[in-house]
């Protein structure tokens, strides 16, 4: 998953963490797609000391009424992608499959035979460009 999870920024400030379905030539395309993306929302700088400064993060459902796990997004609406850090990677996963994937059954560990959040995305990817019968 993580090789394509990026934060992505909007002109309006909005600050998403998503996995990016096409990373090609992200400046010529009008849309772009974007699976199980997850605001973040900062609480602003709060003084701990004269030295440092810390900021506090929440994650929240970024489209909480829809059931949908893949977004279409208006390029010209992005201000700037990002690489999320490693260290970070895990945590987003788990809020992903607490977020996406609500079904206690789910929450079990999954069969080699179940599709990865990494297999979903190659299949969509497979599936628009015509590769699948």
């Amino acid at each position: 998953m993580d090789q394509n999870t990026r934060l992505i920024k909007f002109s309006d400030g909005t600050l998403i963490v998503c996995m990016v379905e096409s990373l090609d030539d992200l400046q010529k395309q009008n849309f772009i797609n974007v699976l199980y993306p997850i605001e973040i929302v900062t609480s602003g700088m709060e003084n701990i000391e004269d030295t440092r400064a810390m900021e506090h993060y929440a994650l929240k459902a970024w489209m909480g009424l829809s059931d949908d796990v893949m977004f279409t997004l208006n390029a010209k609406d992005i201000t700037t992608i990002a690489t999320l850090r490693d260290e970070y990677i895990g945590g987003y996963e788990n809020v992903v499959n607490r977020m996406y994937f609500k079904d206690e059954a789910l929450h079990e560990s999954l069969p080699e035979d179940e599709l990865s959040p990494e297999d979903l995305l190659e299949y969509l990817q497979a599936k628009e460009e015509g590769k699948l019968n």
